[in-house]
């Protein structure tokens, strides 16, 4: 009886199986957010000693190579606010944005259909590789003076650049996406008579999406590249419009001021792309888990 009694109190005592479960779960949820909060921390304070450590550096290479060679950062921050509070930078940003946005929206219409159509059916994705391969290994400054003759020198021509350097990493990507889908997915939509634009649509697309938006986080870093060496090519206007007088004229602390327009616009971009396909990509992770 007394043994019963026992056994019986620590019964109640002991909790259920499925609240300490949950406890276990909150409390590791809770721990794993900790050390993404504490990870997040060290990454930033990185960055900022980083970010201090390439401020004193120009000021070090300053005082002992001078101006021309590196402007003093705080000669930087100032022609920075006078091109800034001129319009200056402002009317060459909106005019770089312009090329960028029109040459990257064209490249990543063409190149993801294109992909779609070369990584879905292979007998046309085997015909076209060699060409696509051939393109995509050319230097698109290679193609400048054809462009410049077919197009003129002002924006269309700008656009042509950034749309040809954009092109072949998103439509190699998304190609190679397509061609990878998750044969189980596919062979099921088609046991289910799913058409050839359902397949695509519905099952191709989707399982391929992570590919296609990492093809598009670098387009769009290449299409910053591909503005600036149009504007600097070409006619020119925008933000290598600004470098290239500011090089000839040896303003040295203007240069650097565009270039660090050009540095955040970059790395805006990239950060604003990965952040989608992260976004979009989180579907794998639960598929990955209910399995």
């Amino acid at each position: 009886m007394i043994e019963e009694g026992r056994a019986a109190r620590a019964r109640s005592v002991r909790p259920e199986p499925d609240v300490a479960a949950g406890l276990s779960s909150s409390a590791l949820a809770a721990r794993a957010q900790q050390q993404r909060r504490h990870t997040s921390i060290v990454i930033t304070g990185a960055q900022i000693v980083l970010v201090l450590l390439l401020v004193l550096g120009m000021f070090a290479l300053n005082a002992t190579s001078g101006n021309l060679i590196m402007p003093k950062p705080t000669d930087i921050l100032d022609e920075s606010i006078q091109l800034w509070s001129d319009g200056t930078m402002l009317q060459a940003l909106a005019e770089s944005l312009t090329v960028i946005g029109l040459g990257f929206l064209l490249s990543a219409t063409t190149g993801i259909l294109l992909g779609i159509v070369l990584g879905g059916f292979p007998l046309l994705g085997r015909v076209f590789d060699p060409f696509v391969n051939a393109m995509n290994s050319t230097p698109g400054a290679a193609f400048i003076p054809l462009i410049i003759v077919w197009f003129g020198l002002y924006t269309e021509a700008k656009i042509v650049v950034v749309w040809n350097a954009a092109l072949f990493p998103i439509l190699i990507n998304t190609a190679a996406g397509i061609a990878n889908s998750n044969k189980d997915l596919v062979e099921m939509a088609r046991a289910f008579g799913a058409r050839r634009f359902t397949l695509f649509w519905r099952v191709m697309v989707p399982d391929a999406l992570p590919s296609i938006l990492s093809g598009l986080r670098i387009g769009a870093a290449i299409s910053t590249v591909g503005t600036v060496i149009a504007e600097l090519t070409m006619a020119q206007s925008g933000l290598g419009g600004l470098l290239a007088a500011a090089g000839n004229r040896f303003q040295m602390d203007r240069y650097f001021a565009v270039v660090i327009v050009l540095m955040a616009l970059g790395t805006a971009l990239t950060a604003a792309l990965r952040w989608v396909e992260h976004r979009f990509s989180r579907w794998r992770v639960s598929q990955r888990e209910e399995a």
